[in-house]
């Protein structure tokens, strides 16, 4: 299991840029990918591989409103840039966690004396949020289980995925080729005669 303390990460919003027809990743989309590798370089990190599960628990800088998956790409992409996995098809499940700061009382900002500013003290920075991350890798009792009933026949098959709908048997009798159907290399025809 790995934990990483990472930075707030950029928005959907501007981790894209769009020039031209091109879609390319953002100034910002590559600083925040620069910091997190870094980040991963300082740490003795093993690229995993199997299935795996990420819970992220997400600081917000402020208490703006804020969608919690508009920053998901962001982080899971710079994890797989710096190498915590290969790719994030490997994730099966993905769990996120916004967590706002608390009430600033209001008041008076501090200021530095002259004292202070003689003595190099600095202010402290302003919170600019964080994302903490635990990549964890799934052992087999744990994966997800993916039985699906195929549409046609109502049987259970195995499944790679929601997408995955049919099973492989009534995949095959779809592809063969009933013995009343004519080639296309024969040309276009209407009821078996040729137009």
């Amino acid at each position: 299991m790995f934990k990483f303390k990472l930075p707030f990460p950029p928005t959907i919003n501007t981790y894209w840029r769009h020039v031209g027809q091109r879609v390319l990743i953002s100034r910002r989309g590559r600083n925040y990918r620069k910091q997190v590798m870094e980040y991963l370089q300082t740490r003795d990190i093993k690229t995993l591989t199997g299935p795996l599960s990420v819970n992220i628990e997400l600081y917000t800088p402020d208490r703006r409103r804020r969608d919690v998956d508009n920053v998901l790409k962001a982080i899971l992409d710079s994890l797989q840039w710096g190498g915590v996995y290969e790719d994030d098809t490997q994730i099966f499940r993905l769990a996120i966690e916004k967590i706002l700061p608390e009430v600033k009382p209001k008041g008076r900002l501090k200021r530095r004396t002259r004292a202070e500013i003689e003595a190099g003290v600095e202010l402290p920075k302003p919170f600019e949020g964080e994302a903490l991350v635990w990549v964890t890798p799934l052992v087999e009792e744990d994966k997800p289980n993916i039985e699906r009933i195929c549409l046609q026949c109502n049987q259970p098959f195995s499944s790679s995925g929601p997408a995955n709908r049919i099973c492989g048997d009534c995949k095959r009798g779809q592809s063969e080729m009933s013995p009343n159907a004519v080639p296309r290399w024969l040309g276009k025809r209407h009821n078996g005669k040729a137009l």
